[in-house]
């Protein structure tokens, strides 16, 4: 039988120039892994119409609750005002629990 295991989903979509300092910290609240893609999309601020303005990521991390809660944390102290980022955490299921 598989055993499927709850962990929470961290993604955070930002500048990829941010992406170094993002991982950084979410290392330093306690994640083991991530993974970055490259994104494009629409929100509030409406789309980025040259380069110079950079491209956006999706940097994904599956943690323990605690270690989202320190993520969403340091991202609302740090990110939120200065920067356009955007951050939700979502209920997962792993079989695998002691990687993440």
């Amino acid at each position: 039988m598989m055993n499927l295991l709850p962990v929470k989903l961290v993604t955070i979509v930002a500048l990829d120039s941010l992406s170094e300092r993002i991982v950084n910290d979410i290392k330093v609240c306690g994640s083991k892994g991530y993974t970055i893609s490259a994104v494009e999309g629409e929100g509030m601020e409406g789309k980025h119409f040259t380069d110079w303005e950079g491209r956006n990521v999706r940097i994904d991390t599956l943690v323990k609750e605690d270690v989202a809660i320190r993520i969403m944390q340091v991202l609302a102290e740090k990110y939120f005002e200065k920067y356009s980022v955007i951050a939700f955490v979502t209920d997962a299921q792993v079989m695998r629990k002691d990687r993440f």
